[in-house]
């Protein structure tokens, strides 16, 4: 008799694990929108910030930052200090960045967040103002994808976490 029910004991916790990995990776697609969403929120606030306040690179990012509420996608723009060195400061947040939504995007989309921050200061601001226009513009159509797969991903992974689950626990019956 105690055999028994510590089998289903463990059927039932073999059961729950494979949903909570299918659950888990099906969080991960909706992490995925809301980060692309956020690097859209951050490219207009930059874009708005270097139109209307024309300012050093350091002070634009860190104010673009200031004026978004970002909880998935992590900046490290506002430490960022004026004076030498702060193209060095620019490629270590950007990279810390990166390393933190690796798991969520694509390298395309990281490359193209890179590409639009690391140049700010380098050329005229309208030219900057289309570059981030254009980044903007490019992950709103990742996005826009992401969301139409994000909810069918979601259901898949977590079927799929619970039959795998269920199949371990009736091998283990």
């Amino acid at each position: 008799m105690w055999k028994l029910i510590l089998k289903g004991i463990g059927a039932l916790l073999i059961l729950y694990t494979g949903g909570a990995l299918g659950w888990r990776r099906g969080d991960a697609c909706a992490r995925r929108v809301q980060v692309l969403a956020e690097m859209c929120e951050f490219l207009a606030a930059a874009r708005r910030e270097l139109h209307f306040r024309c300012g050093r690179t350091e002070e634009i990012l860190a104010e673009a930052q200031r004026n978004t509420r970002l909880t998935a996608l992590p900046l490290y723009f506002i430490d960022l200090r004026a004076g030498g060195g702060l193209q060095t400061q620019l490629e270590q947040a950007l990279w810390r960045t990166e390393q933190e939504i690796a798991d969520v995007t694509q390298p395309a989309e990281r490359a193209l967040l890179r590409g639009a921050l690391e140049a700010l200061g380098g050329c005229p601001a309208r030219e900057e103002e289309q570059r981030l226009a254009y980044a903007q513009s490019v992950l709103e159509r990742a996005l826009e994808q992401a969301r139409a797969q994000a909810a069918a991903q979601q259901r898949l992974y977590r079927a799929i976490g619970f039959s795998l689950g269920g199949a371990a626990a009736l091998l283990l019956l």
